[in-house]
């Protein structure tokens, strides 16, 4: 059952949250809830607003015979409408039970930092009684992303994010696609390995981020990757297949979504391209945002800027969350991130080790930023930090399957992995332990 919470203020969806789950309230003898709340602006009053809304239930197969609070595939709900007052039999306004509603402030957090954004992009402070929870929603004049199949979260088991590297130089696989003939046919073969072996999304490169890589121009990386995602699109067992764009060149991430991928992935969290986070704003799809230091050519590398830490998660999960707050600021739905602390990128193995261990303590410093729900994406495969001395990169497959069952099990939501056969049987087992409890 879907409960869709609507704070109003002409027929345009201004902002929209990310899907929240909760236990059922009333009548708890029934599935799950997934919540969201969108706010809205709209010509309608609000008895008219409340007709058009049930309208769309009963469109939606509501029973409103039923009992009132019993199972049903969709609650729409008027929780604010600006700051007027409503005392009608069929309405009242604020809702009267809005602060039962336990997703409430979550979403409202989750829209962006604070009630001065809202202030700051032209609008009211105050949204009648919503300072308490759905305060501080950020206007953003578009409508809602829409997105090819990718839900996470909550009750769902992870996505497995299978890597697919064209370039002759990553850390892993050496371009073992290129020595293969390096054309489309290998690499289209080579995702169809991926999605029979259960990944569920595909992560496409065209750069390698190895320490001492040499940096490639836009147009070299996007005649790598563009080709690819254009040709994938055409193959009717992989046009359903969601693709991730690794990149962090605004053009490269502009030309593929273009061509067809759905997700952008950024090692550089917005910072190597100014005009990444506007773009990704405007093209509405799920951005994947990592911390690292340094520009692009030396973050798998150091680890200095986190020497004199005195909590290295508390510290990184205080710097992802700005960078997340700039996300918001630059447009992006709170919907479209996803956050990545980045393990191996300019931190040491044992740093890197803590964070992996305390994933909850990261999204609990993330709290302040309302970014705690947001999804967590770890890529720990085949890193340097899991491997004893000496070993390469392609004999880390048994700690990497181990590193993404623990992250799974502290409820990571993506798991990035080069060896998808075994850390999708991990990953299947660590989430089945932890629903199971």
């Amino acid at each position: 059952m879907v409960r869709a919470v609507i704070a109003i203020g002409t027929n345009l969806v201004l902002s929209l949250a990310r899907l929240y789950e909760s236990a059922p309230q009333y009548v708890v003898e029934q599935p799950q809830f997934l919540n969201t709340a969108a706010l809205v602006s709209t010509i309608r009053s609000p008895l008219d607003l409340l007709d058009a809304l049930k309208a769309i239930e009963a469109d939606l197969g509501r029973d409103f015979g039923a009992i009132r609070n019993g199972p049903r595939p969709i609650d729409l709900d008027i929780v604010f409408y600006g700051s007027e007052l409503v005392d009608h039999p069929r309405l009242t306004l604020p809702h009267p039970r809005w602060e039962e509603r336990t997703f409430a402030g979550e979403l409202g957090a989750s829209l962006t930092r604070g009630a001065a954004a809202w202030a700051a992009a032209g609008g009211e402070r105050r949204l009648g009684s919503a300072e308490a929870g759905l305060a501080a929603w950020l206007p953003l004049g578009r409508p809602a992303p829409q997105q090819r199949g990718l839900l996470w979260g909550g009750a769902l088991r992870p996505h497995v994010m299978g890597i697919l590297n064209l370039t002759p130089d990553s850390f892993s696989d050496g371009g073992a696609l290129l020595e293969a003939g390096g054309g489309l046919r290998e690499a289209l073969a080579a995702a169809r390995r991926l999605v029979a072996a259960g990944a569920t999304l595909l992560d496409v490169g065209g750069q390698s981020t190895r320490p001492g890589a040499d940096l490639i121009s836009q147009e070299e990386e996007a005649g790598r990757v563009i080709p690819f995602i254009r040709e994938m699109r055409q193959c009717p067992d992989l046009q359903d297949v969601a693709v991730s764009v690794d990149t962090f060149y605004s053009g490269v991430a502009e030309r593929a979504v273009a061509a067809g991928a759905d997700v952008v992935n950024d090692v550089s969290g917005g910072r190597a391209d100014p005009d990444m986070l506007p773009m990704v704003a405007e093209a509405g799809v799920p951005y994947v945002l990592m911390h690292s230091y340094g520009p692009p050519e030396r973050m798998a590398s150091g680890g200095e800027h986190l020497a004199g830490a005195e909590d290295i998660v508390g510290q990184i999960g205080d710097e992802l969350g700005q960078m997340g707050a700039r996300a918001l600021e630059a447009g992006l739905l709170p919907a479209q991130i996803v956050l990545d602390p980045g393990l191996g990128f300019g931190k040491t193995a044992a740093q890197s080790s803590q964070v992996l261990g305390r994933l909850g303590d990261l999204q609990a410093a993330l709290a302040p930023y309302g970014l705690h729900r947001a999804p967590l994406l770890v890529g720990a495969s085949r890193k340097r930090f899991l491997a004893a001395p000496g070993q390469p990169p392609l004999e880390r497959d048994g700690a990497s399957a181990a590193a993404a069952a623990l992250a799974a099990y502290q409820g990571a939501t993506v798991i990035r992995t080069h060896n998808v056969e075994m850390t999708a049987e991990a990953v299947r087992i660590a989430h089945d332990c932890l629903t199971r409890q």
